[in-house]
């Protein structure tokens, strides 16, 4: 709670009181977990707060704090909270619109008591539907519902890193999409990788300019060399796309944030 306290005092409705705290890890699509490194599943830690109006979503650092990203889902928009599996156990939230979305690795008395606050919960909360009906994005300044693909808040214009900008730097720079999504520790062994492979691209090339003899072998060792690098380009890609689809704020203009300072001030 004490790591949370930023996130609430922002995200927190007038007369909403937390009822229980969890930590679990975010939803890994199969392709994700396959690619998976030690670093993956920890940058995946969350933290689930259970209120009685809603619960809320807040990917959190490996200390608890809070990584200033969030998502909602309103009682009402919730059909199903099931918890499964037996030494790791998972809980499958299922929405009015019909997604299922599980979050793994909860504590299992955490998993029981979630299921067991939604059992007294959610009967009452039938008739409290939401246009969504299901998971909202919100901004971490002004609780707003962000848009899917749009990576700008269009309440009070805060932008967040978007995919287009990620996938040509996985490209471009070696180790690129871990340093915009705010990863260089992790983007240290990607970089180290993907430079040796366009080193050793460029060398073949030179190799095959200045020595016509070695052409005939040229095209099969840069072909295994560019698999390589794009199998690697692409891993960083596909795992950087969901750190970039947790919204993540660009930097803020300081001029900005005094104003929001002193509107709230003068408010």
């Amino acid at each position: 709670m004490q790591k949370l306290l930023p996130a609430l005092q922002r995200v927190l409705l007038p007369a909403e009181t937390v009822l229980y705290v969890a930590r679990a890890q975010s939803p890994l699509t199969v392709l994700e977990q396959l690619t998976a490194g030690w670093w993956t599943r920890l940058l995946a830690a969350s933290a689930i707060v259970i209120t009685n109006k809603r619960l809320l979503f807040f990917p959190v650092k490996r200390d608890g704090s809070w990584k200033e990203s969030v998502r909602s889902l309103q009682w009402g928009d919730l059909e199903e909270v099931k918890p499964n599996g037996l030494l790791v156990r998972n809980v499958t939230f299922k929405s009015k619109n019909g997604t299922k979305t599980t979050y793994t690795n909860f504590r299992r008395a955490d998993a029981k008591k979630i299921a067991a606050i939604a059992t007294a919960l959610l009967p009452a909360a039938s008739g409290e539907m939401t246009v969504t009906h299901g998971f909202v994005q919100l901004c971490p300044d002004c609780r707003n519902a962000l848009t899917d693909g749009q990576y700008f808040c269009s309440g009070c214009g805060l932008t967040f890193k978007n995919e287009k900008t990620m996938v040509r730097r996985s490209i471009f720079l070696p180790g690129g999409g871990y340093f915009y999504t705010g990863h260089p520790l992790v983007a240290i062994i990607p970089a180290i990788v993907e430079g040796v492979l366009v080193l050793e691209l460029l060398v073949l090339l030179l190799a095959g300019l200045t020595s016509p003899q070695a052409v005939p072998n040229l095209f099969s060792a840069v072909l295994i060399l560019g698999v390589f690098w794009g199998l690697e380009t692409a891993v960083t890609i596909l795992h950087c796309r969901r750190y970039i689809r947790d919204y993540i704020p660009e930097k803020r203009d300081p001029a900005r944030a005094r104003q929001e300072a002193t509107l709230k001030v003068s408010g």
